[in-house]
Formats: C-alpha cells, sequence, structure tokens
C-alpha cells in the first residue's frame, strides 16, 4: 500500500469518526422545544416593538398636524395684531385727504403727512423691520446691491455714495437690499497698461 493510499484512508476514518461524532451529539428533543420556546419570545417582543414603533409614528404624525395648526393661528394671530397697529394709520390718511380738498395751507398738510410716515415707520419697526444703513457705508454685498459706480476720488473706495431705494431687515434677516451707487478710483494709466499686458499674454 502506498503512502498516497494509507493517507486517503486516514483522512477517510477520521471523517466517518466525525461524522458519527455529530450524529451522537445530536439536538435533543427537550433542546429543540427550548429553542422553539425562545423563539416565539423573541416573535412576540418583535411584534411589540412593531407596534409600539406604529403608536409611535402616528402620535408623530398628530403632533405635527397640531404644530402645523398652532403655526396657522400664530400668524393669524400676528397679522391682526400688525392689521390693528395699521388700522389708526390709515385712519389718519383717510382724515389726511379729505382735509387736503379744504386745505390752503401745504406746509401744514405735508407736516401732517411726514407724522402719518413717521407712525407708520413706528408700527413697522415694532414688528421688527429696520432700514439698512447705506450712505456712507463700505459696501456690503449681503445688504447693498450696486446699481451704478461713480468716478469719485474724495470717497475711500467701495463707499456707498447714494441710495437710490430704500432696504430693510427683518430682525437679522435682509428682507430686501438697499439699492446703491458706490464709488470707484481711476486707476492709473500704468496700472491699466499692467493689466492689459498681462491678459495678452
Amino acid at each position: 500500500m502506498t503512502k498516497a493510499q494509507k493517507k486517503s484512508e486516514s483522512e477517510a476514518e477520521e471523517a466517518v469518526a466525525e461524522h458519527i461524532e455529530a450524529e451522537e451529539k445530536g439536538v435533543s428533543s427537550e433542546e429543540v422545544a427550548r429553542l422553539e420556546k425562545e423563539l416565539e419570545k423573541k416573535t412576540s417582543q418583535a411584534e411589540e416593538y412593531l407596534n409600539r414603533l406604529k403608536y409611535l409614528q402616528a402620535d408623530f404624525e398628530n403632533y405635527k398636524k397640531m404644530v402645523a395648526r398652532e403655526r396657522e393661528l400664530y400668524e393669524k394671530c400676528a397679522t391682526e395684531a400688525l392689521l390693528k397697529r395699521l388700522l389708526p394709520i390709515l385712519d389718519h390718511l383717510e382724515a389726511a385727504f379729505t382735509s387736503a380738498q379744504s386745505c390752503k395751507d401745504l406746509l401744514s398738510f405735508v407736516k401732517g403727512i411726514e407724522l402719518i410716515y413717521l407712525d407708520f415707520l413706528e408700527a413697522l419697526s415694532q414688528e421688527g423691520l429696520k432700514p439698512i444703513k447705506a450712505v456712507g457705508e463700505k459696501y456690503d454685498p449681503y445688504k447693498h446691491e450696486v446699481m451704478m459706480t461713480v468716478i469719485e476720488e474724495d470717497a475711500p473706495e467701495d463707499t456707498v455714495l447714494e441710495e437710490l431705494e430704500r432696504g430693510y431687515m427683518l430682525g437679522t434677516k435682509v428682507l430686501r437690499s438697499a439699492k446703491v451707487a458706490i464709488a470707484k478710483h481711476v486707476k492709473p494709466a500704468s496700472e491699466n497698461e499692467e493689466t492689459t499686458a498681462a491678459e495678452e499674454s
């Protein structure tokens, strides 16, 4: 018998011995019953967790609907409060238009309109609205929108020279950018030539 045959026979014997040992170690019926009980318990737990998850999901959906309703109600109340503040200003404007027909003193009429305008600004400022500072300020791309540039050597470059349309903030948020004209300096001729030369190369 060759070495290879002997080796093959011993490997086969080992395999048979392992198979017999595995059969002897076979799972008993008690072990199967225990595993089935454990499986039932885990299945029951999984169902319980699934039911809890469904309840939580339903609660969350109800919470979202409630928050949406409250927000809508809050917005209505906020709008109502603002309108109540604006109604007296509307009354003043109506009175001003009525008196304008018989008013002979234009200066006092203009003064009255100015007072109404100030009341209007005050009502808006109570809601958090404030004008954006522009003229004399350094150009800020978040608050200012450049509509034109003006060659102005006497002012620092990028300084706002003129406010073309006022901008407003609501709290810390830009509601509308200020439309502005800003100062620019004329570049010296040598600097322009250098820039042109650099572009050509």
